[in-house]
């Protein structure tokens, strides 16, 4: 099997010159500085001679990049996707500007480094890599670099509509998800490989109460404000019920048996101790509570303009992540029900199902497991469910193998950085990036 030899000198400059590109993305188009995804397209070409001259680009959307790889075996193709947009970050609170890509403390800082440039990045460097090393994969690959990620844009669901026209059903697809870590699950000392196999639902509810509003001197029984806040506490009391979904349940049966005592018993045991497990684990800390129930929190909240006047009309906006095999007819109706109040206003500013679960049940995760556990041995690999939402749950809709991995050891203290101030990614981590994209598509049949 050839072996591709991978500078990491020149990775680490190649993804530090891609953090100085502020591709920050905005919901509204006409507030977002395109000429810095020309100007990151640009490096993409001056960076990657190789990738440009023996893959396919096609821009989509105006701004997401597509790669083929054409090897004349279009059944089945591989797709690897990354984003290129970024949420915004200001230097106040930085240890090195969020823009700069600077190289300090064995690690590459700015915004998107985790999230998603370093994804994109072992992508590039490890097709540039293999068309170095005259590899030629076992059957096409695409490269898909989404340009709105952040803001649940359009980009993807353009690049499914043109896989449906052109009648190109993905073989495997992995994007960003989940990532190694030693301390994932507690009560368990090993190190895990969570690859996402579903994803939750969004469903974005505003709930509006009005009222005449008026001088605050004189406030009325119930003001807009007073019952939009019984309604928000209503569904903070009222939790949407715990259980157990298909990949939350093979993540404890993998971790299971490295559980220690009881513990253990009780994870490999999840068709006996479920119900419970599924009382308990929302203890463990806010991510296990996100993966075993619909959540709902208020994310924004509006009144009055000014201090001595009433509300007239009062808003706030729910984030609620659903929980696959919930619907986002049905957790509208039981928000409905919770807050007891007819005269608050619901309305669904957006919404997307949960993602189907991909199979894991065939050759197709075992070959991937077994990528995932060549470049990170000893790690445990398991399905879990993805509790945020990507780009993966479009291409959903067209394979039944869509994976979510950050192919980086990331702890607790890194993934806190994801969206944050000093946001940066390990040059180990960079290097096991590239690892891993080049042995997937290198041994991938």
């Amino acid at each position: 099997m050839t072996e591709m030899a991978i500078d990491t000198t020149l990775a680490v400059e190649h993804f530090a010159a891609m953090l100085r590109v502020p591709t920050v993305s905005t919901r509204d188009d006409a507030n977002t500085d395109w000429t810095f995804f020309a100007r990151f397209r640009s490096l993409v070409d001056e960076l990657y001679p190789l990738v440009r001259e023996n893959l396919d680009k096609e821009i989509i959307a105006s701004h997401s990049l597509m790669y083929h790889w054409d090897v004349g075996v279009p059944d089945k193709p591989i797709v690897l996707m990354a984003h290129q947009d970024v949420v915004p970050a200001h230097d106040e609170g930085w240890t090195h500007p969020p823009f700069g890509g600077v190289v300090a403390d064995d690690a590459v800082w700015g915004r998107g480094a985790i999230d998603d440039k370093g994804v994109l990045v072992s992508i590039l460097e490890a097709v540039e890599g293999l068309l170095r090393s005259g590899v030629v994969p076992a059957r096409d690959v695409y490269l898909v670099f989404g340009h709105n990620e952040e803001v649940g844009g359009d980009g993807i669901p353009q690049v499914v509509h043109t896989f449906r026209e052109r009648g190109i059903v993905p073989g495997v697809v992995i994007d960003e998800g989940g990532g190694v870590a030693g301390d994932a699950f507690p009560g368990v000392d090993a190190t895990l490989a969570v690859l996402g196999t579903a994803e939750k639902g969004i469903l974005d509810l505003q709930l509006t109460a009005k009222d005449p509003g008026g001088h605050a001197s004189m406030p009325g029984r119930k003001t807009a404000t007073a019952r939009l806040a019984r309604a928000i506490t209503r569904v903070d009391h009222h939790k949407f019920p715990a259980r157990l979904t298909e990949p939350t349940v093979d993540l404890l049966t993998n971790v299971g048996v490295h559980a220690k005592g009881p513990l253990g018993t009780m994870l490999s045991r999840t068709d006996t101790f479920g119900p419970l497990l599924a009382r308990v684990l929302p203890r463990a800390g806010a991510l296990m509570n996100a993966m075993c129930r619909t959540t709902a929190v208020a994310t924004v909240l509006e009144g009055s303009a000014a201090n001595n006047v009433m509300a007239e009309t009062a808003r706030a906006v729910l984030d609620i992540r659903i929980l696959p095999g919930d619907t986002v007819n049905g957790t509208v109706e039981r928000i409905r029900k919770t807050i007891r109040d007819n005269d608050i206003q619901l309305d669904v500013l957006g919404a997307t199902e949960p993602s189907p679960v991909s199979r894991t049940d065939d050759e197709v995760f075992a070959r991937l497991r077994q990528v995932v556990a060549d470049t990170f041995p000893g790690s445990i690999v398991s399905p879990f469910l993805l509790v945020g939402a990507t780009d993966a749950r479009h291409m959903a809709q067209i394979s039944e193998y869509v994976y979510r991995f950050y192919p980086f050891e990331l702890d607790a203290r890194s993934r806190a950085l994801i969206h944050s101030t000093d946001e940066r990614l390990s040059i180990a981590g960079l290097r096991n990036g590239i690892e891993f994209f080049s042995r997937l598509i290198r041994d991938w049949r």
